[in-house]
């Protein structure tokens, strides 16, 4: 699983965006699941139209998430986390989903819900 955004901080970031008169941005990450990395072994019969080309009772170890595994959603929370730390945002403590960066020009907020995010800032 992923962790989703609490119903109370998206009201709070909403909030600061309206008070604020901060800009406002959603996105939806398409393939979002396929992004991540497995971080165990996973096999799987190999799907329809590609059993010709694989050994007779052989499997396939996928080397990436992909939509389906009970794993993706996680992987990809994981991969966005990361990345976003590596960018200098800091994750929230008492929301996970929450992630601000700040300097003197201002403050950007990302709050992440699976594959959808809310962007605002000044």
């Amino acid at each position: 699983f992923a962790p989703v955004a609490k119903l109370h901080t998206v009201r709070v970031i909403l909030s600061l965006a309206v008070n604020l008169e901060w800009e406002l941005w959603q996105m939806d990450v398409k393939n979002a699941f396929l992004q991540g990395e497995l971080e165990e072994e996973v096999y799987m019969t190999p799907p329809p139209g590609l059993e010709d080309k694989v050994t007779p009772g052989k499997v396939l170890r996928l080397r990436k998430a992909i939509y389906g595994l009970k794993q993706s959603p996680r992987a990809w929370y994981q991969k966005l986390s990361l990345t976003l730390l590596d960018r200098g945002f800091n994750r929230s403590e008492a929301d996970h989903t929450l992630f601000t960066l700040t300097s003197q020009a201002g403050i950007v907020v990302i709050l992440i819900y699976v594959d959808d995010i809310i962007i605002s800032g000044n």
